[in-house]
C-alpha cells in the first residue's frame, strides 16, 4: 500500500466521526447543479495529493470552540458545546472570545465545584466528590438550567441523603430545591411508630406538619381496617363466637406490611404539600454597580490544552486527560504547526488513527453519558494496549474493569490474554479463569500459551 492511500484510508476514518447536519432529504438541494455558485471542483490523482496531505481538526476531539463566563470575579473558559445545554445561555452565548458572559445568583465556588463534576471521566470516577461539592454542582445546573447534569447529581445523591436523619434530607432538600429528594424523609417519618415531637413540628411548620399527621391517620387506619379484613376472610362461616380457629398471626404480616408499605407510599404522594411543594424562590443577587475585575481561574481556563497529531488528524485536548503531564511530551514534540502555535505532539507512525480514537473515547468518556460507553471486546483490547503502552494507569484499571463486568462469556482465553496484557496478576477474577479454563476439553494450543503467558499456562 502506497502513502498516499494510507493517507486517504486515514482521512476516511477522521471524516467518519463528522455527523451531517441536513437530512437525507435535503441533500439534493445541496447539489452543485441547483446551487449556481457553487464552483467546480477539478479530479484527478493531483486532488486527492493535495487531499492526503492535509491536516485535519477531528471533530469530536480537537477543542477549540469556548465560551468565556464571569461568575463573581472569577473567569471560566467553558465549551461551547456544554453551554449550549443551558436552557437559559444558549441564546445569549458570545459569538467570540473577545467578551464574557457574566453568569449571577451562583457563587464562584459553585461554579468551580459543576465544573468539577461534568469534568470527571469514567475512568477517574465521582466517588472522590464532597458533599459540599454536589451540592454546589446542582446549584449551578438548577441555575443554568442544564437538565442532563442536574438529573445526574440529583440521582448521584439519593442513595447518601437516605442515610441522613429525615428532618436533615428536608433541610437540605428544601435548601437545594429538588423535589426528588422530599418523598423518602417523609415517608420514613409517616411510616415510624413514634408521633412528631414540638420540636420536630416547629422544624417542618404548620402545614407540613398537618400534613404529615393526616398520613400518619389515614394509615393507622388502613392498618386497623387490614387486620379485620384479614381475619374477617379466614373465620369459619356460621361458627359463631365459639369455635375459634387457630389463626396463624405469622403469615398475616408479610401481607400486611407489604399492604401497609404500598398505602403510606400513594398518600405521602397525594399530599403535595409533602412530596411536590412550592419552593420559595431565591434571593436574587443584586447587579447595581460595575462588574468586578475578572481573573482567569488556575483550572478552567483552559492553559492546559495540547495539540496532538496522529498521522493527518489534529487533536486538542487538556493534558490532565491523559494522567501525566509529560506523558505525551515525551514521545516527540515540534513546533510550527500549521493547527496550532503551542508544541505539537506527533504520536508514533504505528499508533492509527482510529486506535486513537477507540482510546480517546475511553479516556473522556463521562460517568453521566446516557447510553454509557459500550464498545466490542477487541475495541476494549485496544484501549488496553494503548493504555499499558502509554502510561495511562487510570485508563488501564477502568478498562479491565469494564471487561470483567461486560463480557463474563467471552472465551477465558481471551480473557487470560487481557489479564497478561494489563498486568493484572492477582485476583478472584484470575482464578475464576483458571479454574474455567481447567475445565475445558483438550490441551492448550502453542497459540493459547503464547497468548496467556507460560504461568498462566501452569496454573
Amino acid at each position: 500500500m502506497s502513502h498516499l492511500d494510507d493517507s486517504l484510508d486515514e482521512l476516511d476514518e477522521v471524516m467518519s466521526y463528522v455527523s451531517t447536519t441536513f437530512s437525507e432529504v435535503d441533500a439534493p438541494s445541496l447539489s452543485p447543479g441547483q446551487c449556481p455558485g457553487t464552483p467546480k471542483l477539478p479530479v484527478g490523482e493531483n486532488v486527492l495529493v493535495e487531499e492526503a496531505k492535509k491536516e485535519w481538526r477531528h471533530p469530536k476531539f480537537y477543542l477549540s470552540d469556548f465560551v468565556d463566563i464571569q461568575v463573581e470575579s472569577m473567569l471560566y473558559r467553558v465549551p461551547r458545546a456544554l453551554m449550549q445545554q443551558s436552557d437559559i445561555l444558549k441564546s445569549n452565548l458570545p459569538t467570540n472570545q473577545s467578551s464574557s458572559l457574566y453568569v449571577s445568583d451562583i457563587t464562584a465556588q459553585e461554579m468551580e465545584a459543576f465544573l468539577d463534576v461534568w469534568d470527571a471521566r469514567a475512568i477517574t470516577g465521582d466517588e472522590h466528590f464532597t458533599f459540599e461539592q454536589w451540592a454546589g454542582a446542582l446549584v449551578t445546573a438548577d441555575r443554568l438550567k442544564i437538565p442532563r447534569i442536574r438529573s445526574y447529581v440529583t440521582q448521584r445523591l439519593q442513595d447518601s441523603l437516605n442515610q441522613l436523619d429525615p428532618f436533615d434530607c428536608i433541610d437540605v432538600a428544601t435548601k437545594y430545591r429538588v423535589h426528588e429528594w422530599l418523598f423518602q424523609p417523609f415517608l420514613r417519618i409517616c411510616e415510624r411508630a413514634e408521633s412528631l415531637s414540638p420540636v420536630e413540628v416547629l422544624r417542618l411548620g404548620s402545614e407540613r406538619s398537618s400534613a404529615v399527621c393526616r398520613v400518619r391517620e389515614k394509615l393507622s387506619a388502613h392498618k386497623y381496617e387490614s387486620v379485620i379484613t384479614w381475619v374477617t376472610n379466614r373465620w369459619p362461616k356460621g361458627g359463631g363466637f365459639g369455635a375459634r380457629p387457630p389463626l396463624q398471626w405469622e403469615a398475616m404480616t408479610k401481607p400486611l406490611g407489604e399492604g401497609q408499605a404500598v398505602e403510606a407510599k400513594r398518600l405521602v404522594e397525594l399530599e403535595t404539600v409533602l412530596s411536590k411543594p412550592n419552593f420559595p424562590s431565591p434571593p436574587a443577587q443584586s447587579t447595581v454597580g460595575p462588574l468586578p475585575q475578572g481573573m482567569p481561574h488556575p483550572k478552567y481556563w483552559q492553559t492546559d490544552l495540547r495539540t496532538m497529531k496522529v498521522r493527518n488528524c489534529l487533536y486538542q485536548l487538556p493534558i490532565r486527560y491523559f494522567e501525566q503531564p509529560t506523558l505525551l511530551g515525551e514521545i516527540q514534540s515540534h513546533r510550527d504547526s500549521s493547527a496550532a502555535g503551542d508544541d505539537l505532539v506527533m504520536l508514533p507512525h504505528d499508533v492509527v488513527v482510529s486506535e486513537w480514537n477507540i482510546f480517546l473515547d475511553i479516556v473522556t468518556a463521562r460517568p453521566f453519558d446516557d447510553p454509557l460507553l459500550s464498545l466490542g471486546f477487541s475495541s476494549w483490547m485496544t484501549g488496553l494496549r494503548l493504555a499499558i503502552r502509554f502510561g495511562h494507569n487510570g485508563a488501564r484499571s477502568y478498562i479491565l474493569k469494564r471487561i470483567q463486568t461486560d463480557f463474563p462469556e467471552q472465551d477465558p482465553i481471551d480473557l487470560l490474554e487481557a489479564a497478561k496484557i494489563g498486568d493484572e496478576t492477582h485476583s478472584d477474577w484470575l482464578q475464576g479463569l483458571y479454574e474455567s479454563l481447567s475445565q475445558r476439553k483438550g490441551p492448550l494450543s502453542a497459540e493459547d500459551i503464547r497468548r496467556i503467558g507460560e504461568e498462566a499456562a501452569a496454573e
